[in-house]
């Protein structure tokens, strides 16, 4: 094992902008931001899937990613690693907006329920979490994790008052360190989500609203319609028909944020507990044959994605150009494949879908109807197919990941027979379970690459996860929002960096 030692705190505080600044006025008008997903929760440690921007105005992370995503001290202040032991400097002064005090006694609990509650997949490596001093939190990890410190710039390093841990309905009353505090009253459930500035904010020159609103609006037609008539400022879409309209339409303007959404089909049946054909892997290359991928992103991407068959996006230290149209769209092979498989003649199965996956799964219907196979599309609330598809529900399921996360999750999100979408608790290779422990045991990203090379090698000639295509994360604005400065996007999220943020006018 290896040990590394943060560098300067101060350097890295300047950067992220925590020190000294000049004041931000305060409490000047209001900022309305839409999410696509209905708001399934507010605790931090049970949300899967989207609904991030729900969270961020409450809670804050220990760490954040600054703009090339580098982690950055947010209520920590300092780290080191060594070995499985991680070392954490708190910041001093900072309170929950219930009076409660933020110090490593609250931390370790906040670290310690989300282990116990199992949702986060980055801690997952966490053994346990404790107190050294008032201030200094240690993390015991279960193995080595170069990706830990990353992990807790995100909901598993979000921090809950301890207090408000024990509300039932902690899902609809957020209490966090946040710049601002849920106002439930004037919230209205399935609309919108209102927040007003947090009175003993630690920093309050990085206060600069005085409301947010998250407002929520699956519908895509109805959500560019908020946007045009100015009823919201910005707002997440993906690569559909109202996206493609934002990015022509002169007043409006489509952000592509850092990072990119790669949609994938998961067979979560691939023993073939339920569907038999599943578990042949002729089967499972047959289907990622039969996709058309460059017609799917024309038909229904509307040209704003690129056809993907692996994890990683091109540009990212992981990404293998070598696997580049393994499983480029050949019909006659898929029938070939179909024909020597155990399962010449087809088979049905069901998969789960959300309003905004529709047509990607009609069209996923189509692909694979051409080769026998019958995908029955069974609809789910929105916001609810992350929870599904961490249930045997279903034999597969269709998820989006985000090319910026470390490939560690790999292993933890569907290899692993605990995996968090390996539902059926299917017995992993041996091959990929050597990759997964190989990858964990340097920091360095050249180090790790060709093992997480290997290791997209290995998944596609598995073939359980079928990569569709990459596109970025798109968020649309205003002309206003376009060109205010103070608009940052949070580095590989759909959600904006409060700190700091002003409203347009």
């Amino acid at each position: 094992m290896r040990s590394w030692i943060t560098g300067s705190t101060i350097a890295v505080a300047m950067a992220l902008g925590l020190a000294a600044s000049p004041a931000l006025s305060q409490g000047s008008g209001t900022f309305k931001y839409a999410e696509q997903v209905k708001l399934i929760t507010m605790d931090p440690q049970k949300q899967s899937g989207s609904g991030v921007p729900f969270l961020r105005p409450a809670y804050e992370s220990l760490f954040e990613k600054g703009p090339n995503g580098e982690n950055l001290p947010l209520l920590a202040t300092d780290y080191a690693v060594d070995g499985l032991d991680v070392t954490i400097t708190l910041r001093q002064g900072v309170s929950f907006t219930n009076g409660e005090p933020f110090n490593a006694d609250a931390a370790a609990k906040n670290i310690n329920r989300g282990v116990e509650i199992g949702i986060v997949e980055g801690l997952k490596t966490v053994e346990s979490a404790s107190a050294a001093d008032e201030y200094t939190l240690i993390i015991r990890l279960k193995e080595f994790d170069p990706a830990i410190i990353s992990t807790l710039c995100y909901t598993g390093g979000m921090m809950i008052a301890p207090a408000a841990m024990a509300d039932p309905a902690l899902d609809r009353n957020p209490v966090g360190t946040g710049p601002y505090v849920h106002i439930k009253t004037e919230s209205r459930e399935g609309e919108v989500q209102v927040y007003t500035p947090n009175p003993t904010y630690w920093d309050k020159d990085k206060i600069g609203l005085a409301r947010y609103e998250v407002w929520e609006i699956p519908d895509d037609t109805a959500r560019l319609n908020a946007l045009k008539t100015g009823q919201i400022d910005a707002g997440n879409w993906l690569s559909n028909p109202q996206a493609a309209i934002i990015d022509r339409t002169p007043d409006l303007k489509l952000i592509r944020n850092n990072g990119g959404l790669n949609y994938h089909v998961i067979i979560s049946d691939r023993e073939g507990t339920v569907v038999p054909a599943f578990a042949d892997p002729l089967v499972r290359k047959a289907m990622a044959l039969s996709i058309d991928r460059e017609g799917f992103n024309k038909a229904i991407q509307f040209g704003l994605a690129a056809k993907s068959f692996q994890p990683y996006g091109k540009g990212d230290w992981a990404y293998d150009p070598a696997l580049e149209g393994v499983y480029d769209y050949d019909l006659d092979k898929a029938r070939d494949l179909m024909a020597q498989s155990k399962f010449p003649d087809g088979f049905s199965f069901d998969m789960p879908s959300i309003p905004v996956y529709q047509s990607r799964l009609e069209a996923l219907a189509g692909f694979f109807k051409e080769i026998g196979i019958t995908m029955n599309i069974a609809p789910q609330e929105p916001g609810t197919l992350a929870r599904v598809s961490r249930t045997t529900a279903y034999p597969a399921t269709n998820l989006v990941w985000n090319t910026i996360t470390d490939p560690k999750f790999l292993a933890l999100r569907y290899v692993y027979d605990d995996a968090n979408y390996n539902p059926f608790k299917a017995k992993p290779s041996e091959t990929l379970l050597a990759l997964a422990e190989e990858g964990l045991t340097s920091v360095e990203t050249e180090v790790r690459a060709p093992v997480y090379r290997k290791m997209a090698e290995q998944l596609a000639e598995e073939a359980f996860l079928i990569f569709v295509t990459n596109a970025p994360i798109l968020i649309g604005t205003s002309e206003k929002t376009a060109n205010n400065p103070t608009v940052v996007y949070r580095y590989g999220e759909d959600s904006v960096n409060l700190r700091g943020l002003k409203a347009n006018d």
